[in-house]
């Protein structure tokens, strides 16, 4: 591979020969210190490749071998340029083409995170762009031993991490922090009271004394788990600890107006579309203020190779005017708007299979519609508060 990179750029050619003494010719060409290759011999026919310099050289000692020389084929780089010697566009895309790639083949195209689960990609880039690890800088300037000292500092959910830059590809590896046990503090004396009314199901004690039995009716502040424990030395003070499972009852009302008002499009849409390259945007638009109410909708066009996005695409900004109509909803229309919207504050309040729909009651009420659902609940109502108050501390 490596002798056809040399040969192409002085330029060779493959050359037959017909009649007379082509082993003569051969052993002048030895002699002279021409070198040849690829010889073949076919019936009255030889060929072999020499450089496009020695051509000429061949031409006296063919003529003293009585064989008859042909060019049969032209390689390299001269003939190439000769070819494309009136295309000059063509030859500054190609000096252009050289000086662009000698300038971004060292910079970082694509930044990579692996090996998180718990730490978020954002908070990794931005400790790793504070050393120089971002889209558009240098690879040969990293900070890659600051980032694998300070890094974990600034992100103490990580015990490593480092960089691996690969061509354009620079690979963020890092290692989170497997979290060590909590800690309990029982050097604070406290009680457990009741976040809120309640049956009791089930406790469980850590550290204190348990004051409620299982199937007891306890009301919100009543103390559930006590700090003050009697000892053959008298009383002592411990910090209290343990979960307190109850049935509970809760409520949840949802209320949605059918007179509302809602944005309508009007008007022309307008598209604001940047071009990025690397680290730099080039907006074609120009930078006048927008007047009024909008709806913002972006989208972006980059190329992808290997399932990597590239720095190299359009970003779209599409602007649609609207303004504020005042409309009504029907009675059916707002009963599915506060369903759904139970539904989502269910998801929020209770943890799955935690609770039971007991009554779901809806009505419209001065031109609202309201729905209105108790649940019975399983939770944990234990409130951890220091010894002497009854009501825990928010």
């Amino acid at each position: 591979m490596l002798s056809r990179v040399m040969r192409w750029f002085p330029g060779w050619v493959r050359v037959e020969t017909e009649g007379g003494y082509p082993e003569r010719l051969l052993n002048d060409l030895t002699a002279a210190g021409v070198p040849v290759w690829h010889v073949r011999r076919r019936e009255e026919r030889t060929r072999f490749s020499c450089l496009a310099g020695d051509y000429r050289s061949l031409r006296p000692l063919a003529r003293r071998a009585c064989v008859r020389m042909r060019l049969r084929q032209k390689h390299g780089f001269p003939f190439w340029r000769h070819r494309y010697r009136h295309r000059k566009g063509l030859l500054v895309g190609l000096a252009l083409y050289g000086v662009i790639l000698a300038l971004l083949a060292p910079r970082i195209w694509v930044v990579q995170v692996v090996g998180n689960t718990e730490t978020p990609t954002g908070d990794i880039l931005a400790v790793a762009r504070q050393r120089g690890v971002a889209i558009g800088a240098r690879m040969d300037r990293l900070d890659i031993k600051g980032l694998q000292i300070n890094g974990p500092d600034d992100l103490p959910t990580l015990s490593w991490i480092t960089v691996n830059p690969n061509s354009c590809v620079a690979r963020v590896e890092v290692t989170e922090r497997i979290p060590t046990p909590e800690v309990i503090d029982l050097s604070v004396p406290s009680d457990i009271v009741a976040l809120r009314d309640g049956r009791i199901l089930r406790v469980e004690v850590r550290s204190g004394r348990r004051l409620v039995r299982d199937g007891e009716a306890v009301t919100a502040g009543t103390v559930l788990i006590t700090g003050r424990v009697e000892t053959d030395l008298g009383e002592k003070l411990y910090r209290s600890y343990g979960e307190v499972w109850a049935e509970t009852h809760r409520r949840i009302t949802v209320s949605v107006p059918l007179l509302y008002t809602r944005p309508v499009p009007e008007g022309t849409v307008i598209c604001r579309p940047t071009v990025s390259f690397l680290c730099w945007d080039f907006p074609l638009y120009s930078n006048s203020a927008l007047q009024g109410e909008w709806i913002h909708r972006q989208t972006r066009h980059f190329l992808t190779a290997r399932d990597m996005t590239l720095p190299l695409g359009v970003t779209n900004d599409y602007y649609l005017p609207v303004v504020e109509q005042k409309s009504v909803r029907t009675a059916g229309q707002a009963r599915v708007l506060a369903e759904q919207q139970l539904a989502a504050q269910e998801a929020a309040l209770f943890a799955p299979d935690s609770y039971e729909l007991l009554t779901r009651e809806g009505e419209i009420r001065d031109g609202t519609y309201v729905l209105t659902a108790t649940y019975r609940c399983r939770e944990n109502i234990a409130a951890e508060v220091p010894i002497g108050q009854t009501l825990p501390i928010s």
